[in-house]
């Protein structure tokens, strides 16, 4: 099927004048714990000036039965139909760096279709970066920094190297097809992923959002403020901390994620891994420090030579006289 026939721009919007260097995604996935998306999402539309730009064709791409959208029943009449949209925003940061967001539910069919509707929209926009945005419940304390784990269609476009500590086998979400089109058409795209408290994850946790927008600016990203989101946080984190100090279950289980989380850190888990320059410097400068330790090399006539240096050259067989099975090496 024609995926040029599944997205459409907004009929006052001329297309041809839209350009921005980042694209931000937020669509929904099996999992995003402390409500990340829909924080930053909020937080982007109602704190920077944005409109709305083009469409998916919901009718095509959505399972209405499977996630019935929500509505309300006012005594004989109904109002305020939730109704399921995928949408691009065009959005200006303070620096006024124009950059999109593309918001809204995990779609329900066509995978490869939306993939490619998208792929022709980010060529259409001239977009260079593409960051996907999230929130994971994991075993990690609310004391702690929270960590955000990186994945890319081609590591290299990765900024700051936090992946994951081994090789994992899971559902996918559609996020993760779209980061691996994207990259087999040669766009850089990159997930950023916040690690929530897993004992948080169905609380809206500003934190996992302030953290996801900082890793957006230090992945090449426009530098978004968080200000209102801080704002928004010191109430949750007095919360978390006052049921925490009344509970000591709840202590003794911060205490433990305290003590793991410390070891990882201290194992070198979950810190930043060296670039492929990097790692190719530090080689070079090793290789040439050892060419200086060096002593120098023995002369031709010496090295043609098994005896210069008075011990006998050795003509018998290794293996010894009393183990006539031993095998040579090979």
């Amino acid at each position: 099927m024609d995926p040029t026939t599944l997205f459409t721009y907004e009929r006052h919007v001329d297309s041809r004048s839209l350009r921005g260097r980042t694209l931000l995604v937020t669509l929904g996935a099996f999992s995003d714990a402390g409500h990340a998306q829909a924080l930053v999402d909020d937080h982007l539309l109602n704190t920077l000036p944005s409109r709305v730009v083009g469409r998916l064709d919901m009718d095509q791409v959505y399972d209405y039965a499977g996630r019935r959208p929500e509505i309300t029943l006012e005594l004989d009449h109904f109002t305020d139909y939730e109704r399921p949209e995928i949408l691009l925003h065009e959005i200006t940061s303070p620096e006024d760096e124009t950059f999109f967001l593309l918001t809204g539910p995990e779609p329900s069919f066509q995978w490869e279709r939306v993939a490619s509707a998208l792929r022709i929209v980010v060529d259409q926009l001239g977009i260079e970066r593409t960051l996907v945005v999230q929130g994971f419940p994991a075993p990690v304390p609310h004391t702690r920094e929270l960590p955000v784990t990186r994945f890319a269609g081609d590591p290299d476009a990765i900024q700051i190297r936090r992946t994951m500590p081994g090789t994992f086998r899971l559902r996918s979400p559609f996020t993760a097809l779209l980061t691996v089109r994207l990259a087999d058409a040669g766009h850089d795209v990159v997930g950023l992923v916040a690690h929530v408290p897993q004992y948080l994850h169905e609380t809206a946790y500003p934190d996992a959002a302030i953290t996801l927008l900082r890793a957006v600016g230090q992945e090449h990203g426009p530098v978004l403020p968080v200000a209102s989101l801080e704002a928004q946080a010191v109430p949750v984190r007095e919360a978390v901390a006052g049921q925490v100090a009344e509970s000591a279950q709840l202590q003794e289980m911060v205490s433990g994620l305290e003590q793991r989380f410390d070891r990882m850190l201290t194992s070198g888990v979950g810190v930043e891994v060296p670039r492929g320059e990097d790692l190719a410097a530090e080689i070079e400068e090793f290789l040439a420090a050892v060419a200086e330790d060096e002593p120098e090399e023995a002369t031709t006539d010496d090295a043609a030579d098994p005896s210069a240096d008075g011990t006998p050259e050795r003509t018998d067989d290794p293996r010894s006289e009393d183990d006539p099975g031993s095998e040579p090496v090979a």
